[in-house]
């Protein structure tokens, strides 16, 4: 067995299929599969069950997982010994939700990447639900999230910015469809809503649910820029972070719709595993993660 069969077996898993894995690896699908054969012929069973286009793991590939981050773990170490300001190598793996990496990360990464060229960026998007996950299952390394304060006892957390979240409709969109007189009953604004676990997406739907409001219909789409184009073009309305629509308000496209009672509050803030080895190149992303944080501003805007 090599280092680079567990490797591939771990970017199989991390990929769902040999085919994504291949491209991600720089591999033909042939040597992914001259590997995986090799950790199979090894250990003396399959590691997955192969469904059509996608994999999944047999009780042997399930058992040899734990390790496989092990060892990919200690490489990842001894990779780093000599690791020193511009020779910094090393892989870092960062899940973040769409919102912040569109309209917080691109300084960050572009700082990370002149400074430490070396080192091996993978950035994934998904819901914080999920982003969380994937650090304490050792998927990534370290992850952004917008939730309220996160309290996990496996987990180090830096809260970076209380993140105000705002509905938000077009500028002939009438300010009292929250108000008072519609406890209980059906608004006529169709709800323009992003992916089922997103956080703020989970907050709203509760302050509704709480009031006995209803929509008239919803709409749900698969980006912050596709709903706010259906918002300005009178589509309907969305509950999104100020940061996001900050612009469009300051310009007229949108406006805010004021909510009774408010919301709790959410925060951007970045975590990682507490059992982590913190490697030098995820050292200096945190510190330059925290840097830029302590600059971060989101000046509230008002009707």
């Amino acid at each position: 067995m090599e280092i680079r069969h567990f490797v591939t077996f771990n970017k199989v898993i991390e990929t769902g299929s040999f085919t994504q894995a291949a491209e991600h690896l720089g591999y033909t699908q042939s040597t992914v599969t001259s590997h995986i054969q090799a950790l199979e012929e090894h250990l003396g069973g399959p590691l997955f069950d192969r469904m059509g286009r996608k994999v999944r793991l047999t009780d042997i590939g399930k058992k040899l997982l734990p390790y496989t981050k092990e060892i990919l773990d200690t490489y990842g170490k001894i990779e780093s010994i000599t690791s020193d300001g511009d020779d910094m190598r090393g892989e870092l793996k960062i899940a973040a939700p769409e919102s912040l990496t569109v309209y917080r990360l691109e300084p960050i990464l572009r700082e990370y990447r002149k400074k430490f060229p070396h080192v091996r960026i993978s950035l994934s998007n998904a819901t914080c639900g999920d982003n969380k996950r994937l650090i304490l299952n050792g998927s990534a390394d370290i992850a952004f999230v917008m939730l309220p304060q996160l309290q996990d006892s496996d987990l180090i957390v830096h809260s970076l910015l209380d993140e105000p979240i705002v509905l938000v409709g077009s500028p002939d969109c009438p300010l009292n469809i929250l108000d008072n007189g519609y406890e209980n009953q059906k608004i006529n604004q169709c709800l323009i809503m992003n992916e089922k676990e997103c956080s703020y997406r989970t907050m709203f739907e509760e302050y509704l649910g709480e009031r006995g409001i209803i929509p008239s219909h919803t709409m749900e789409l698969w980006s912050i820029e596709a709903m706010k184009r259906c918002v300005m073009s009178g589509l309907g309305i969305a509950y999104l972070p100020l940061m996001t629509v900050n612009d469009e308000i300051k310009a007229g496209r949108l406006k805010i719709i004021p909510c009774v009672g408010g919301f709790n509050q959410i925060f951007s803030q970045v975590a990682y595993h507490k059992n982590k080895w913190i490697s030098p190149a995820l050292s200096m992303f945190i510190d330059i993660t925290l840097k830029h944080a302590r600059d971060w501003s989101c000046e509230e805007t008002t009707c």
